[in-house]
């Protein structure tokens, strides 16, 4: 037996052993003949083989999981899946979003998750300098599976590859034509509304074959206002009490610092002293004139919600084409060429005009020779017009701040692959792929100009109001009023708007250009199969550029300065792989194997390094494996990480020295007596490092999977991994900065205070730039059951898939940890840890209808949301809990700890099929469950990179194929 063709094919699918849950068998091929038995090459492995379990854990999403869900961007359903965790960014994230779709394995970041398309590298996309891929850009219509390898990489594929690699199969196999038409909307007036059209033609003869595809998305937009838990912006203290928040930049204006008796009220005991326009009486609604009156926050703060999306419209289109030709056993061409444009945008409430404040800038003060201070502005004890330093109006005339990004991203790949012989092939290939981003920027204003506008002003002869002075005049100015009241006559006119805003061109790339030549084969005959190997060469260039608006790299507008992106770097690559047989059909080892891998990598930034992966597959028995790999991985610092220009940042932070200041703070130029916070948000600069080293990584796993032979159609898998990064490409953070400051006089250097004036104290910039420091250890299980057996009524099939997170420590720049299992840390820029996410499917088929029930379930986690006194212990909310902060080894405050509820998302769909035809409908969110609160929620109360935010959805899907 051992010296026939079918035997010898079964030898190597089992020498040949990678990574799925899914099997080809022994007598499926003895059916089709050995001369007929298909080798392919599987995530985990350059090996070409036929037997896709082995040692590494791989999740499989097939085309029927993809077009049932009725989600049209496999981001979006990658997002979904349990092994994804922390920041991803989506179409629901506005406020720091993009429109790109990316995806966090093991929560390591998108940076640390490797997309390939067919195996190879894919060009990152975005606004210029991108660290990773927009899934955006996969349009699902080309989709024939989605591999997720959970599991380190980089001795296989390179950089990057630590949290896992993401692999998308395309249909190259597809023969006639598919057209599919889809219509998605909320339950919610219909807001949302999606519409989607692709195209599928493929044609094949006895030498080739030629797949083409074209698609078209338009996503509509979902508004914060129209949505009960979103509309306001809340606010929770320590006794559990919800407030409603808001700006104190309000549309009818704040004026702090004027020592003044307003409308026979002495404001002087104020705080501020503060001079405002018309109050309200709910956050929601300014139209209330009540004359000027001194600062209540309770209702003069302005609702900034209900302006904001909370699911961010956008257009996207493109093509795709895939094609080979055989010229002989030996030389066999392939092509892939794909073409995409995303328009996508973001809109924010109208711009917080506080040049003081909220931006630093010092020569803006509102002038006591202002024509229309003079006439409209607040008064000092005796009546007379002053300067106002700190100023701050809501520009709600401008209906928003609007973004708009346009992303347009081309790959090509060609390249030529064949038999060398029996036993050995080839393939080489080249890669090119770029992509270009222009963004729009609306509503911000220039404050050169503002300057100028709140500058001195005169009414000339003509009734006209003149910049500058009688005897100097401003040409091309216009005086800015402020003291009106929005939706009156006395409003900010068109002309003032059009004098002081500004639209910002930004501009970006990122080029990607690889060659690379690889053979593989069996190198020769052991006792228990063939000696499998691939050895290949790569080199790969990579490039990346963001270019701001003029005026934003010159610091002079409300937008975030940032200084220009460019640089570039090269890497050689040798690798090898081996797939060592050392038992067959064995007692206690049906089958025991290694693989091992190697890759050497040499980059023009920072020099060599080194990987490599062991991997074990063990079969006692029939219907029993288990597996285990031990590697180590990496990722090289990308253009961004080494070459970002210096930008703006405004993070959500408190500085510890305001209340309490240390002898650190007064020695760093802080007032003994403190200050008072400019607010919750400060100025810091980020930007790139050119000293920057890789990260590195340890990384075990180990699993066992169990089909029991007395239940047919059931399987078990667990596996555990851990995860241990060094050198982490990072920086030290803005809050433990000032800190650390505070505590010891650590990095008080990387922190700039205002000296003098009513800001004295504050911190007016934190130098937060990236250096490598610290770390993170991660672990947890994964687990999925999976049953399917036909009934009376139909095919039944089922499965289970859940994570559970153990550990998820971050050691900080100061060697302190934070544990982030079961935390949402958003603060901290880390994002979302449910120890447990889970989900469930359900699926009944008969041969023309199939229905389907899924559950998702996030599980809950905690948040720090304040800081308390320690005299205010006693209030705290008993289903909250608190930790001690010391500063400097003495008793400071407590933070306060509570619990974000879980989510569970119910979908159903039902699908039916008619000759060529399939119609599904579908509810997505069946019963409309809100997301949970969060306290420390940046977007919408909530965390919309974890949580379903778009509520109940509809969807009809048809489909015809010929």
């Amino acid at each position: 037996m051992l010296n026939n063709q079918v035997a010898k094919a079964v030898r190597v699918a089992l020498a040949f052993g990678a990574a799925s849950t899914a099997a080809f068998s022994a007598s499926a091929m003895a059916a089709e003949g050995a001369e007929k038995v298909e080798r392919i090459e599987v995530t985990g492995s350059r090996i070409k083989r036929t037997d896709m379990e082995g040692a590494n854990p791989v999740q499989i999403l097939s085309r029927d999981d993809l077009v049932a869900s009725g989600i049209g961007n496999v981001g979006d359903i990658l997002q979904e899946i349990p092994s994804v965790a922390g920041a991803g960014t989506n179409a629901s994230v506005n406020n720091g979003g993009s429109g790109a779709v990316r995806v966090s394995l093991r929560g390591l970041g998108s940076s640390r998750t490797l997309v390939l398309l067919n195996g190879r590298r894919m060009v990152a996309s975005g606004s210029g300098a991108n660290s990773s891929v927009d899934l955006s850009t996969i349009p699902t219509a080309i989709i024939k599976r989605v591999e997720i390898l959970k599991d380190g990489a980089s001795a296989i594929y390179g950089s990057d590859a630590i949290g896992g690699v993401v692999n998308v199969i395309t249909r190259d196999d597809f023969e006639g034509f598919e057209a599919t038409a889809s219509y998605d909307a909320s339950t919610h007036g219909g807001d949302g509304e999606t519409k989607s059209y692709d195209f599928t033609v493929g044609l094949t003869s006895d030498k080739g074959s030629v797949v083409a595809s074209a698609y078209y998305v338009q996503q509509g937009s979902q508004s914060s206002g129209d949505r009960d838990w979103s509309k306001f912006s809340l606010d929770m203290d320590h006794t559990g009490e919800l407030t409603k928040g808001g700006s104190s930049a309000p549309p009818w204006g704040r004026y702090n610092g004027i020592d003044g008796s307003i409308a026979g009220e002495d404001c002087s005991s104020f705080t501020h002293g503060a001079a405002n326009g018309p109050g309200q009486s709910d956050p929601s609604d300014f139209s209330n004139p009540t004359g000027y009156d001194c600062w209540d926050w309770d209702k003069d703060t302005y609702n900034f919600a209900p302006v904001n999306f909370h699911l961010t419209p956008a257009e996207r289109y493109g093509v795709f084409v895939q094609s080979n030709y055989e010229f002989s056993d030996h030389v066999r061409f392939f092509s892939e060429v794909s073409l995409n444009r995303r328009i996508s945008d973001t809109k924010l409430a109208p711009l917080p005009l506080a040049p003081l404040a909220f931006f630093g800038v010092t020569d803006a003060n509102y002038s006591a020779d202002n024509y229309y201070n003079q006439q409209f502005g607040p008064k000092d004890r005796n009546g007379n017009s002053v300067e106002i330093s700190d100023w701050r109006r809501r520009m709600v005339e401008t209906g928003g701040r609007d973004t708009q990004f346009r992303v347009d991203t081309v790959r090509a790949v060609v390249g030529f692959e064949g038999d060398i012989n029996d036993d050995w092939g080839y393939e080489v290939s080249y890669i090119f792929g770029s992509s270009d981003s222009t963004t729009k920027r609306e509503g911000g204003v220039n404050f050169e100009k503002v300057s100028q506008a709140v500058g001195p002003s005169f009414q000339d002869v003509d009734g006209s109001i003149v910049c500058g002075t009688v005897d100097n005049p401003i040409p091309g100015c216009t005086s800015l009023n402020v003291f009106g009241i929005p939706g009156t006559d006395t409003q900010v006119t068109q002309e003032m708007l059009d004098f002081i805003s500004f639209e910002a061109h930004d501009f970006g790339s990122n080029e990607q250009q690889i060659i690379s030549g690889s053979v593989f084969g069996s190198a020769f005959e052991l006792p228990a199969g063939s000696l499998g190997m691939a050895f290949g060469l790569e080199h790969r260039e990579e490039k990346g550029g963001d270019f701001p608006d003029a005026l934003i790299a010159l610091g002079i507008t409300s937008g975030s300065s940032r200084q220009e992106t460019s640089g570039s770097y090269t890497v050689d690559e040798a690798y090898a792989e081996f797939n060592v047989p050392l038992l067959y059909d064995a007692p206690f080892a049906k089958v025991l194997e290694l693989d091992l891998a190697i890759r050497y990598s040499d980059y023009d930034t920072f020099g060599d390094t080194t990987n490599h992966k062991v991997g074990i597959k063990w079969s006692p028995m029939d219907g029993l494996m288990f597996r285990g790999t031990s590697s180590t991985a990496f990722r090289a610092p990308s253009t961004s990480d080494l070459f970002s220009g210096a930008s703006d940042n405004s993070p959500e932070v408190s500085d510890p020295c305001a209340t309490n200041p240390t002898s650190f703070c007064i020695a760093d130029g802080v007032p003994a007596a403190g200050f008072e916070p400019i607010g919750d948000q400060l100025s810091s600069t980020l930007g790139g490092n050119p000293d920057l080293q890789p990260e590195e990584a340890d990384i075990f796993t180990v699993g066992v999977v169990y089909s029991p032979e007395f239940v047919d159609g059931l399987s078990f898998t667990i596996d555990y991994w851990d995860i241990e990064l060094e050198n982490a490409i990072s920086s030290v953070g803005e809050q433990l900065i000032l800190n650390k400051c505070a505590e010891s006089g650590t990095y008080c250097d990387q922190i700039t205070r205002y000296t003098s004036g009513i800001l004295a104290g504050n911190s007016s910039d934190i130098d937060n730039r990236n250096i490598n420091v610290g770390g993170v250890e991660s672990s947890g299980y994964d687990f999925n059951v999976a049953y399917a057996t036909d009934t009376s009524i139909g095919s039944l099939s089922a499965s289970l898939d859940a994570t559970y997170y153990d550990d998820y420590t971050i050691t900080q720049a100061d060697g302190s940890t934070l544990q982030n299992a079961g935390y949402y840390r958003r603060n901290s820029g880390d994002g979302n840890f449910p120890e447990w996410k889970t989900n469930l499917n359900v699926s009944l088929s008969q041969e023309n209808w199939s229905a389907t029930y899924a559950l998702r379930y996030i599980g809950e986690v905690e948040e720090n949301f304040t800081n308390i006194d320690p005299e205010d212990l006693a209030d705290v909310n008993s289903s909250f809990r608190t930790e001690a902060v010391n500063i400097g080894g003495v008793l400071d405050s407590y933070d306060v700890i509570r619990t974000v509820d879980s989510q569970v998302i119910h979908n159903v769909r039902f699908s039916y099929f008619l000759d060529n035809y399939t119609a599904t409908v579908g509810i997505n969110n069946l019963l409309d469950e809100d997301p949970p609160y969060a306290a420390t929620g940046f977007n919408d109360n909530t965390d919309p990179r974890t949580y379903n935010t778009t509520g109940r959805h509809i969807f009809l899907t048809l489909n015809a194929k010929f």
